[in-house]
């Protein structure tokens, strides 16, 4: 369906997405020669292959075995002022996921400025083994850019990564006609779901709970709410001080869960803050700093032991988004779950314990399932984060879907590739899947497309959603239309509303 909606696009010549267009070329290597290598520092290290890339284009080589194989050449900070395109052609074979997000296969442009060193990585980086590609990387960088280096080739990895026809332009943002969608290779092996779609779809809570939210909550038909405890800024300083909010939310849920109760809305109790650790500027929850298991681990006794047997109750989401900042290694959240669930069955042996794994669906690699009953897993989705917080954390670059982002097309079959790692867990393990947070920023063109596409893959898989959020912040409101980039106004009907609705209408009480 898809492939017919684009098609139909390219002919009618309707549709315009926002996209990058090369002008001036500040940077090229072709690696013409052997020689080429020795004006980059750690040339040496690499293999020169003529005639070796793509088209018979020439290409180097790198080869590491847990340590680097790397190759930087300084480039000329007065180019690279404002919007500039670094592209390539490259090719892995047997690239290991690494220890630290930022370690593995490299193509970086690092840079000085007032503020200090600054080094974007790429919204997602490729593991495994694949043919050759060519991927780009947009920057906007600041008019007092001091200098600048382009790192190529592999940092503290395991295996192969080649590169070619490496080039650096100016770019300006320019909609352009929709492309007809590559094949995607790597979709097409993914085993397909069911099709049996979810029982539960719903939304994240933001702040209102008041009896017309809910009665408006009630019209679209939700069935579920993943309830937000968050103590904002309330002093949760000390174990006493967190385990009293705990204390005060019980009763505030208590209030909240009688509403649920009149519209036929269960609900998920979501830890969104844990003791004594430190959050990211996403929220998640930075496990390696100082996170106080042994008072979550009461906090859950207290939880557990008052809704024990609730029938308002979906599940205990034990934690939100707990990320080792530092690494992408599982093992001390696998851990720390592991005991919480223990602490959990000890007071309450049947409600189910949702077992998050990080921020990304791509997590799901390092995680393992968990030896006790009614166990549900739960990713949050907002791949390709380039493009679903386009204008919030990112320096104003705009994308459009299906389309081009970042370096890769994104339709469909690229968002069940992100899913990949969920979707192999569920298979191998035969466990329930509920993704707990999705969503894409209300400014962003094609947002009701894209929202259309995750809602049917899930549904395709059988995972129940909640929509991230209902009355939090307008950026993600379908109570709001974007206008433009952080501007938003009251809607009463937008297409993103529109889609996610139709997906609340198959819901039964």
């Amino acid at each position: 369906m898809k492939n017919q909606l684009v098609t139909a696009l390219l002919l009618t010549g309707t549709q315009l997405l926002a996209g990058y267009v090369n002008e001036e070329l500040v940077f090229k290597e072709s690696f013409d020669t052997p020689a080429a290598l020795a004006k980059w520092q750690g040339g040496a290290d690499a293999v020169f292959l003529e005639k070796g890339g793509p088209a018979g284009a020439n290409a180097v080589k790198f080869t590491a075995d847990g340590g680097d194989c790397l190759m930087i050449i300084p480039l000329d900070p007065a180019k690279l002022r404002g919007l500039i395109q670094l592209e390539a052609w490259i090719k892995g074979d047997g690239l290991k996921i690494a220890e630290k997000p930022y370690w593995g296969s490299k193509m970086m442009i690092s840079y000085t400025d007032g503020r200090g060193a600054h080094y974007p990585e790429p919204s997602a980086r490729t593991f495994g083994s694949y043919d050759w590609k060519k991927v780009s990387m947009v920057l906007l960088l600041p008019p007092d850019i001091q200098s600048a280096s382009l790192t190529i080739g592999i940092q503290h990895g395991v295996g192969t990564y080649e590169v070619a026809n490496l080039s650096i332009h100016r770019c300006v943002e320019k909609d352009q006609p929709a492309m007809a969608a590559p094949v995607n290779r790597e979709a097409q092996a993914i085993p397909r779901g069911s099709g049996q779609g979810a029982k539960y779809r719903g939304v994240m809570s933001g702040n209102d709970l008041s009896p017309e939210a809910f009665q408006q909550l009630a019209r679209w038909q939700v069935n579920l709410i993943r309830y937000q405890m968050n103590p904002d800024k309330r002093d949760v300083s000390s174990p006493e001080k967190y385990l009293a909010w705990i204390d005060d939310e019980i009763v505030r849920m208590d209030r909240v869960l009688e509403l649920c109760n009149q519209h036929h809305i269960k609900m998920v109790i979501d830890l969104h803050r844990g003791p004594g650790n430190s959050v990211s500027k996403v929220a998640s929850n930075l496990i390696e700093e100082g996170l106080d298991v042994a008072t979550l681990e009461t906090a859950w006794r207290r939880l557990a032991t008052h809704y024990k047997n609730h029938p308002g109750i979906y599940g205990y989401d034990l934690l939100n988004e707990p990320v080792n900042n530092q690494s992408t290694d599982q093992s001390l959240w696998q851990s720390t779950a592991e005991r919480l669930v223990k602490a959990v069955r000890a007071c309450d042996p049947d409600t189910p314990i949702i077992i998050e794994s990080g921020f990304s669906i791509s997590d799901f690699g390092g995680l393992k399932p968990i030896p006790a009953k009614n166990i549900i897993y739960s990713p949050h989705f907002y791949e390709p984060f380039a493009y679903t917080h386009q204008g919030v954390h990112n320096a104003g670059l705009k994308w459009s879907y299906p389309g081009m982002i970042d370096g890769t097309y994104w339709d469909k079959e690229q968002l069940r590739v992100s899913m990949k790692s969920a979707i192999e867990f569920q298979r191998a393990h035969h466990v329930p899947i509920f993704v707990g947070e999705f969503s894409v920023i209300n400014w962003a063109k094609g947002g009701d497309q894209y929202l259309a596409d995750t809602i049917a893959l899930m549904e395709e898989y059988g995972w129940d959603w909640t929509y991230h959020a209902f009355r939090e912040w307008a950026g993600w409101s379908l109570e709001h239309d974007g206008v433009g980039v952080q501007q938003c106004v009251p809607s009463t009907g937008n297409a993103r509303q529109r889609v996610v609705l139709e997906a609340f209408g198959k819901n039964r009480p």
